[in-house]
């Protein structure tokens, strides 16, 4: 025991070394705090805001007005003292073109929101229920309180400030590829806390959730058993594991140490309890095709232990698959609990067919506002959703798309501007590939699985649609001696 806890302090002891000369080789000056102090409120705000979407009386909520004003006047001083102090003797006509065009758009979106009508009726088509309902058409109001657009306005402000301070300061700021593998390190902690708690306060869920999956015990409904930690819902969870898989991968590329995929199996286990289908489907193919990567940039080097891991790996993944199939063919005769975890994965296609409905509905409400300029940020998924709830007689969370999410809020306006993003982030990704292919390789690989993610599922308020995208830019910054690889 006395060993144990030996060797666990010196580990931590060992930690904070690390973590201290990284901040010490940081040179933190004031405005870093005040950069730093400007992501607590928006943080406090981004769950005020997925709490206010989903419930149509903001009394209901239990966050007072006050808390939520205190967030934002704190937000916005923090993050404006911050760019003064940066950006107020520099001039870049670049960045103050990109600036002006977000300012152009946040300001839009504002207006959309404030003129939006606080009462909203809607033509539904009743899709479940009783036979002779279904496929009727039926009236409904929705309706956005000003708490509703105050919340939305504020998280519109911050997302903006949020693009504009990954663009053009932080990458100016930090020049050294230590400060990624030093924030894949606080994202790894965080993951751990996160299900750490999980494990506690979710704890009947995982057994619940075994049992349903063993075919021990059935669970009327398995996602009323997912896993959500102290995360709102179980797809963000979700999504925060597939963060964590992505950041293993980064964080390899640059220390090569072989812990990180046992990391990354980790931390993909625990994103089964939740749920995600898509996160569990794209996470696995973007960890396989990095390791295929490694495998090939390393063959020369190290031919009998990859021709072993080919091998076996491939034997491995053909077995499962084999398996997995003839379970699926047999509808469970073989190998029963592999069906009942299609099944409850997959739900017979269940999920495909609820998008189906969700993205119709989209389109309705689509059709009745404003292509141009959207329905504004957040009041487009709030209407959807008690659209989804009329037209389906069940809880279904908005979009289910990204896409639709950006096109439905901000319009072709804030669509087109995403796709310039990305467009631009490929042209870096190009220039990057050379000095250090492998990082950049997987970063994009973050990029695409996000990409990807998005088509069939919400990412709410885009922080996940931008975490790469900037990440990648930040590389194009780094020191051209910290760039170079050593594989």
């Amino acid at each position: 025991m006395k060993k144990i806890l030996a060797k666990i302090g010196y580990l931590l002891k060992k930690l904070f070394i690390k973590v201290k000369d990284f901040i010490k080789s940081l040179n933190l000056r004031l405005s870093d705090l005040f950069a730093l102090l400007g992501l607590i409120p928006f943080a406090f705000f981004l769950g005020f805001g997925q709490e206010f979407m989903q419930e149509l009386n903001p009394s209901k909520v239990g966050f007072p007005l006050w808390a939520i004003i205190v967030c934002f006047v704190a937000m916005i001083g923090c993050w404006g003292f911050y760019l003064y102090l940066e950006l107020h003797n520099k001039k870049d006509k670049v960045q103050y073109y990109v600036g002006f065009a977000l300012l152009f758009v946040c300001l839009l979106n504002i207006i959309v929101i404030l003129f939006q009508p606080k009462s909203v009726y809607e033509n539904v088509i009743i899709r479940d229920g009783a036979p002779e309902d279904i496929g009727k058409i039926t009236q409904m109001v929705m309706q956005i309180s000003d708490m509703h657009k105050l919340m939305f306005i504020g998280e519109i402000i911050g997302t903006c400030l949020c693009i504009y301070i990954g663009i053009f300061v932080f990458p100016k700021r930090f020049k050294s590829l230590g400060f990624l593998k030093y924030l894949g390190y606080a994202l790894f902690i965080f993951l751990f806390i996160l299900i750490i708690y999980g494990y506690i306060a979710d704890f009947d869920n995982y057994i619940a959730f075994i049992k349903h999956v063993l075919n021990i015990e059935k669970t009327e409904d398995i996602y009323l058993k997912t896993v959500t930690s102290f995360i709102i819902h179980r797809n963000a969870y979700g999504m925060m594991m597939m963060v964590g898989i992505i950041f293993t991968c980064i964080n390899h590329s640059l220390e090569h140490k072989w812990w990180y995929y046992l990391l990354a199996g980790f931390f993909y286990v625990n994103m089964i309890f939740s749920l995600c289908k898509g996160g569990l489907i794209i996470s696995l193919l973007t960890f396989l095709v990095y390791v295929i990567y490694r495998l090939v940039v390393t063959f020369k080097e190290n031919k009998k232990r990859n021709l072993t891991i080919i091998v076996l790996g491939g034997g491995l993944i053909l077995l499962v698959i084999g398996l997995a199939g003839l379970s699926i063919i047999t509808k469970g005769k073989v190998l029963g609990f592999v069906y009942n975890a299609y099944e409850s994965l997959f739900r017979g296609g269940e999920s495909y067919k609820y998008r189906l409905y969700i993205w119709d509905n989209t389109y309705q409400l689509l059709r009745n506002g404003w292509w141009l300029i959207g329905r504004g940020f957040g009041t487009m998924n709030l209407m959807l959703e008690r659209m989804n709830i009329a037209s389906h007689n069940e809880y279904v969370f908005p979009t289910h798309s990204a896409y639709l999410g950006l096109l439905a809020e901000g319009g072709i306006l804030y669509l087109l501007a995403y796709i310039v993003l990305l467009g631009y982030v490929s042209y870096c990704a190009y220039k990057c590939f050379k000095k250090n292919p492998g990082l950049t390789l997987t970063m994009c690989l973050g990029i695409i699985s996000f990409v990807l993610y998005s088509f069939i599922e919400t990412i709410h308020y885009f922080v996940y649609i931008f975490i790469f995208p900037l990440m990648v830019l930040y590389q194009t910054s780094c020191k051209q001696e910290e760039v170079k690889e050593v594989e």
